[in-house]
């Protein structure tokens, strides 16, 4: 089975590309600006807002796992982040309807809550956060993945392939667990909380892009992904009565676990972090 990875030379397409060939996938990896020392000598370059050359290197894949797009928007101009990543994914997605793939996950973010760019930040109505809260980003990274969301229940309309958007937390390389500035974070409640705190270990990340295209989910489905934990020392509970005093939890917080719920990940996808920065 051939599975095309936009974005692949990013760290988390690095990551994808590792894990699917170890579990024995081809891979076609696209880029837009190359990769030289690729694992892999199927390289495709190109720019995914234009339709013509996605198509192309889509076509002859049987899934796809789109992370192309742009990452912050700390530096670009909004239009530039929502332009493309709106508009990279619609053609991935068009692309990948009429060439026939049948299973297609995308990298959204759990930017879409709107806390974590937005300016005017929205009452968080429960903790913890799962697929069923509202999404009221006010920024152009959150909205675009927002969007991306939208664009992606349309195109399942359309064409009624199995699409997972991926709502992943912050992604950390297990080798920056031991460095010195990984240690003062987690030691920073204030340095946080701007997405609770929360992440996905790089490993954890590529294994759940992997599941969410093994699976057939008769549609588009949104799926939460964080580790367990948070990346903290302080406990969870002392960290809701700080920064969300009164909120509502849906659960009994008693030690450092995660403000974001990845439960139906877990139900639907098979998907369980197993890494955590305490390890």
């Amino acid at each position: 089975m051939l599975v095309g990875v936009t974005g692949a030379r990013g760290e988390v397409g690095r990551g994808v590309v590792t894990d699917l060939l170890e579990n024995g996938y081809d891979v076609r990896a696209i880029t837009h600006s190359g990769w030289e020392d690729a694992p892999i000598e199927d390289v495709y370059q190109l720019d995914v807002e234009d339709y013509g050359a996605v198509e192309e290197a889509i076509r002859p894949c049987d899934r796809v796992i789109h992370l192309a797009g742009v990452r912050s928007p700390v530096g670009v101009p909004d239009v530039d982040v929502l332009r493309t990543n709106v508009v990279g994914t619609y053609n991935v997605l068009l692309a990948s309807g009429r060439s026939g793939v049948e299973g297609i996950a995308l990298a959204s973010s759990d930017c879409t809550f709107g806390y974590t760019f937005t300016k005017n930040r929205p009452e968080i109505l429960y903790l913890p956060l799962d697929e069923e809260h509202p999404t009221r980003p006010d920024d152009s990274y959150g909205l675009s993945k927002v969007l991306m969301e939208r664009t992606a229940e349309a195109m399942v309309q359309r064409f009624g392939y199995s699409v997972a958007s991926m709502r992943i937390s912050w992604v950390i390389d297990p080798a920056k667990y031991r460095t010195e500035e990984f240690d003062e974070l987690t030691r920073d409640p204030k340095g946080g909380y701007y997405n609770f705190w929360s992440y996905i270990d790089l490993r954890d990340t590529a294994r759940g892009f992997r599941l969410a295209i093994e699976k057939d989910l008769g549609g588009h489905e949104i799926f939460q992904i964080a580790a367990r934990d948070t990346r903290l020392r302080t406990p969870s509970a002392e960290l809701i009565d700080r920064f969300f005093p009164g909120v509502d939890k849906r659960i009994e917080f008693t030690g450092h676990e995660s403000l974001e719920d990845s439960r139906k990940a877990e139900r639907v996808l098979g998907f369980t972090p197993k890494h955590s920065w305490r390890d």
